[in-house]
């Protein structure tokens, strides 16, 4: 893997430099932050074993199959709801399958269900469930049990991911949770809302090990052994300023002698993020270089914390998931379970744009209101043209997209790439059209439509070949241009390519027929 000094030496943080988020994971064992809140005062079941336990040959279970305990909570789902035993058996669950139980209660009850269940084990569910059924089900739980409830399980969970659920959540009940955390976890969370959700700032946690650069192995060694991290990943050497200096691998600690200082076997060529880095521009830099992990730095150096490769797994669906809503015209952040509210407030708009964008195809229609009362064959053909053209410069926009995402169009071959997905048009809307020309044909030797002639079908051929390769270029140039403008090259740009796509071959095709109108009412009298 190649190593550069700074992947992105263009983006400099205007954020504050003396927010640096205290390193600090709240636990319920010894070493969490002292907490104002009250130890939870209701039952709880034996939680699951870890990840990590030690498990013979017969506890191994393909993960392609439910488990015996899927079936029972699935069981459960379908007859009465009783929380007294519901709760203990989601525990038993991995965290994705009990957030995939729990998402298919109503929100009161999973926080009824939640409220039974170990703290720890809460807290991790809720965290894989989805954000907007999340932030209900924490609601329910401040109303029916008070604000510390969500406020304890949104201490348990790493930063990164707390905080993403409280910037999903609306600004009062979210400053309502913060009052009622521990001091300090509450400055630590709020240092990372500090930053946008979509930057790099937003997705790091602060949850990582970093030592001294002029300590010894042996002491890094102790000092990693007193942060208690779970997942290390690298070790971030820092000075006495709390500036990055380099980085350590736990090979490197193992194979290092223990008297050896730190700075003396560190990397120090490593690549870093500023905190207002794009998410986009991250997932770019990890996918390139096979990052596992990336320092986050503000201006002067400091080390604020770390992005991970979950994260950036997290990015890519997020990103995939935005550019299907955008291309269609979609709300932002709605789920399948969002409220009706805001599903109104996302889709409404565009909707309004696709009324007026529809209206120019009607026009065009309206414009040979004439030519199709005499000839009804046009009518039935106008939907199979324009959907052919739809269709055909809806993949050409996948494609362009999927280029300019990972990088592949290149603006020197831009022109290449128009013209190659042009003659591509023009040549399957040929193929395409023939086959057409010769349907029409066939219905028009059975003598069940007389309309149905050769001169009709050639028209249609004519039709589709040209109403192809314009929705090609259109699907193609689209999100080139948007991109060009710095635009979001997604942007309800299904809705355009349809107004496009429609007019154009409505257009060419009643335009062409038309042209032709009495050579094709000669042809349907003639037999009459």
């Amino acid at each position: 893997m190649t190593e550069r000094t700074d992947p992105h030496p263009d983006f400099e943080s205007d954020r504050p430099e003396d927010l640096t988020p205290q390193p600090t994971k709240p636990s319920d064992g010894e070493g969490a932050p002292e907490s104002s809140l009250p130890p939870s005062a209701h039952p709880t079941a034996e939680p699951r074993p870890p990840a990590d336990a030690e498990t013979d040959g017969s506890q191994l279970e393909d993960v392609t199959t439910d488990s015996p305990d899927e079936e029972r909570v699935a069981e459960m789902l379908e007859h009465s709801l009783d929380i007294d035993v519901f709760a203990p058996a989601v525990e038993t669950l991995e965290a994705p399958d009990a957030a995939d139980a729990l998402e298919e209660l109503d929100p009161d009850d999973a926080a009824d269900v939640v409220y039974q269940m170990d703290d720890a084990v809460s807290a991790r569910d809720i965290a894989e469930m989805q954000r907007p059924i999340a932030v209900m089900v924490l609601v329910d739980l401040s109303e029916d049990y008070g604000p510390q409830e969500p406020a304890r399980y949104l201490g348990l969970m790493d930063p990164d991911v707390a905080v993403d659920i409280l910037q999903a959540c609306p600004e009062d009940f979210r400053e309502e949770i913060l009052d009622v955390m521990p001091p300090s976890l509450a400055v630590q969370f709020e240092s990372l809302l500090r930053y946008e959700p979509e930057t790099a700032g937003g997705l790091m946690t602060t949850q990582f090990v970093k030592v001294s650069s002029d300590s010894t192995i042996i002491d890094a060694v102790e000092a990693i052994r007193a942060q208690d991290e779970k997942d290390l990943l690298f070790v971030f050497c820092v000075d006495a300023e709390q500036r990055l200096e380099g980085m350590l691998s736990p090979r490197e600690l193992l194979v290092s002698r223990p008297d050896t200082l730190v700075k003396d076997v560190m990397r120090r060529q490593v690549d870093y993020l500023r905190p207002d880095l794009d998410q986009e521009d991250v997932a770019e830099a990890f996918d390139r270089y096979d990052y596992t992990v990336m320092p986050v730095v503000d201006r002067a150096h400091r080390l604020l914390g770390v992005v991970t490769v979950d994260d950036v797994l997290d990015i890519i669906r997020e990103e995939q998931t935005e550019d299907a809503y955008k291309m269609v015209g979609a709300g932002m952040g709605e789920a399948v379970y969002s409220g009706l509210w805001l599903k109104l407030r996302g889709r409404f708009p565009w909707l309004i744009v696709n009324l007026f964008t529809s209206l120019l195809a009607a026009l065009v229609v309206l414009k040979f209101e004439d030519l199709i009362s005499n000839l009804a064959l046009l009518a039935v053909m106008m939907p199979v043209i324009a959907n052919q053209a739809g269709n055909a410069g809806q993949q050409s926009l996948a494609v362009t997209l999927r280029g300019l995402v990972l990088n592949e169009v290149r603006q020197t071959r831009v022109w290449p790439l128009i013209w190659r997905e042009l003659a591509l048009g023009i040549l399957t809307g040929a193929v395409v059209g023939s086959i057409v020309c010769i349907g029409i044909i066939l219905i028009g030797t059975t003598g069940l439509w007389p309309s149905a002639s050769w001169q009709l079908g050639l028209i249609a051929l004519f039709a589709m070949s040209t109403s192809l390769g314009v929705g090609c270029l259109t699907g193609t140039a689209m999100p080139l241009i948007m991109d060009r403008l710095k635009r979001d090259p997604a942007t309800a740009s299904t809705i355009f390519l349809t107004m496009v796509t429609d007019s154009v071959s409505f257009f060419t095709f009643l335009g062409s027929a038309k042209i032709f109108e009495q050579l094709l009412l000669s042809v349907t009298s003639g037999p009459a």
